[in-house]
């Protein structure tokens, strides 16, 4: 899986370094979903501020008050004129709820955001418990309803996430598996996300989500629009298939 230079594009919206052109409308409901079918690269980034040009855009609400209302601005400034999405939404929930989600879930899905990324899951309870939020809500969840609008992002972020995976994997309804390398990085004491312990972690779980054909996510870090493209393909080479690119501070 590639993507050509051609589709690659500098931005300077939120902390986006480069995303693709954004694609036709796909009939699904559910853009993203639609990709994944397909088994097409999907780019997002994380944000409070989501731009244009996505194919998604996480509101992140892991840290800090949760903000109902910011995310309700965020998603209407996602939709066009047709009222139509420029870039699905996704709200990475808050840390405190990772247990008993469904109250802040309902008032997610009800400010109509598409998909929910849950952090640092480490138990199949854990992963139930956030699939089981989300079918309160109207659409379906993917894959579990083929024609589901919402999507779980399920977030592995620990030693214990890892050690759990397969029973983690065991839970219908797991969109995307996504990696947390800094949080990796941090349980193990490792320099960073990139040291070797760290990306032999991010490579066993990737092996055994390609053993069972579950899409997989990584955030990607880059310095400079050509570090980007470097990461960006290295690691759709590799069998990634959901990536959120991001730039340093500068």
């Amino acid at each position: 899986m590639t993507l050509s230079k051609s589709i690659i594009t500098a931005a300077c919206i939120a902390n986006v370094l480069f995303v693709p052109e954004l694609s036709a409308q796909a009939e699904s409901d559910n853009p993203v979903v639609e990709k994944l079918q397909q088994g097409s690269a999907v780019i997002g980034t994380f944000t409070r501020s989501p731009g244009v040009g996505l194919d998604f855009a996480i509101i992140d609400q892991q840290y800090g008050e949760f903000d109902i209302d910011g995310v309700r601005s965020a998603v209407s400034a996602m939709r066009a004129n047709n009222n139509r999405i420029s870039a699905v939404p996704i709200v990475r929930t808050p840390l405190a709820v990772r247990d008993a989600p469904e109250e802040v879930v309902k008032l997610l899905l009800d400010a109509g955001v598409y998909g929910l990324m849950f952090p640092d899951v480490e138990t199949k309870a854990q992963a139930t418990a956030a699939i089981t939020s989300m079918q309160i809500g109207q659409g379906g969840v993917w894959p579990i309803n083929p024609q589901g609008k919402l999507i779980a992002m399920i977030q592995i972020e620990s030693p214990k996430g890892i050690e759990n995976l397969d029973e983690i994997l065991e839970v219908s309804g797991i969109g995307v598996l996504f990696l947390g390398p800094t949080d990796m990085a941090a349980f193990i004491g490792a320099e960073g996300p990139n040291a070797p312990e760290v990306e032999t972690m991010v490579q066993e779980v990737l092996t055994v989500c390609l053993a069972r054909n579950i899409a997989c996510g990584y955030p990607i870090v880059a310095a400079s629009p050509e570090d980007a493209e470097r990461q960006t393909t290295e690691r759709l080479a590799q069998g990634f298939q959901v990536l959120a690119v991001m730039t340093r501070a500068r």
